[in-house]
């Protein structure tokens, strides 16, 4: 913030009505996190993730209902803006952009969309989630001065659908992390998973959830069973489709191979990845992975898919391996090489790490996102005269 006035920095609240922890609650947290007091609060729901991380971190957290339908959040909204002086609402997805659209046009403050994932891209065009997410993202734009952006392939979805370029801003994640502050060692992680006494861990963190490709995941690790029988796969996360990976698992015989891990907090997942051999994102599609930056921050060598806004973090054969989305043989191919060339795991997560150091810090991230806050207001500001 040392570029930026905090004196002439807008009041914001950012609103996201999510329930379920993930990598746009980690960006949030750490903006709130950095940012100048009393400039910043969150709006979000009884039972969100986000609402309960930021109240144990001391943020100022606002309640406004008890589920993303509750028609309380608008008129809460409404009293925040008015008697604390909100001035920009941001939004982080897309019941918090309906709710806050409304509560932008009946008080006229700022209004900024995030968007971490654009839903055609994340959902696939053909299907319906896709195409409601969009067609309601498009419609709530009446009020809209600003929207934030975190890879280049979602800037260019929203141009393709009609936002003028000067309404987005591109502002990629970033994280900070000090790797010898973290701690955990390989054999701590056997020991807490109960994994095979010489295991090396193959570990994923994410929302179980159709888009991140745990399914492809699974099927990598069937093909191959028997080339590297040490490598074990944990998947970190919660979701819709534990079921089905319970299911897929056993079916392919894999219960000694590929573990549940199930939700667990930063810090935890923190020391998790940070006690493994490699790092896997299998994605359908990504915007800018929180994820694979903290990875990537840690030295770990890298094994994702090509989807969405990935290429543009890390390169292939230089700062990781990539392969194209829905190819378990690609995967298997990938495990295989990092398992057998340690030399070459080592040399990607290096370059990682190095990458991710000078060109995603936390430090210019936030300044460019109360930039585009700044923005949203001055235009908001001429809008009125």
């Amino acid at each position: 913030m040392s570029k930026i006035d905090s004196d002439a920095l807008p009041k914001v609240l950012m609103v996201d009505l999510s329930l379920k922890y993930g990598g746009s609650t980690s960006r949030a947290l750490a903006l709130m996190q950095n940012s100048p007091p009393g400039k910043i609060a969150l709006a979000g729901l009884k039972s969100g993730a986000i609402v309960t991380e930021a109240q144990k971190l001391g943020l100022p957290v606002h309640v406004v209902g008890a589920r993303k339908t509750d028609p309380r959040i608008l008129l809460n909204l409404i009293k925040l803006i008015r008697i604390e002086g909100y001035q920009v609402l941001d939004t982080q997805n897309i019941q918090s952009k309906f709710w806050g659209s409304l509560a932008s046009l009946l008080t006229k403050a700022s209004l900024i969309s995030t968007i971490n994932s654009w839903y055609a891209n994340e959902h696939g065009q053909a299907s319906t989630k896709g195409k409601i997410y969009t067609a309601l993202e498009l419609s709530t734009n009446l009020n809209l001065d600003l929207y934030i952006t975190v890879s280049e392939k979602d800037r260019k979805a929203l141009i393709r659908s009609g936002i003028a370029e000067d309404r987005i801003r591109l502002i990629y994640n970033a994280v900070a992390i000090t790797p010898e502050l973290i701690s955990g060692d390989a054999e701590w992680l056997r020991q807490k998973f109960n994994l095979p006494k010489d295991a090396l861990v193959c570990t994923a963190v994410g929302r179980l959830v159709p888009v991140k490709g745990y399914d492809v995941l699974v099927e990598a690790f069937k093909q191959i069973e028997q080339k590297v029988p040490r490598l074990v796969c944990l998947l970190v996360g919660d979701g819709e489709c534990k079921a089905q990976l319970e299911e897929q698992i056993k079916r392919l015989g894999l219960e000694g191979r590929v573990f549940l891990a199930g939700y667990q907090d930063r810090d935890m997942a923190l020391m998790i990845l940070k006690a493994s051999s490699i790092f896997a994102m299998p994605s359908r599609y990504e915007g800018t992975p929180i994820a694979l930056l903290e990875a990537a921050a840690l030295g770990l060598p890298i094994l994702a898919s090509s989807g969405g806004g990935i290429p543009e973090l890390v390169a292939d054969n230089e700062q990781a391996l990539l392969i194209p989305p829905n190819d378990p043989t690609g995967l298997a191919n990938g495990l295989v090489k990092l398992c057998e060339d340690p030399a070459f795991a080592e040399r990607i997560g290096k370059n990682a790490q190095v990458r991710i150091r000078d060109h995603f810090n936390l430090a210019g991230q936030i300044e460019a996102t109360w930039s585009a806050y700044q923005t949203a207001d001055q235009r908001r500001r001429l809008n009125k005269l």
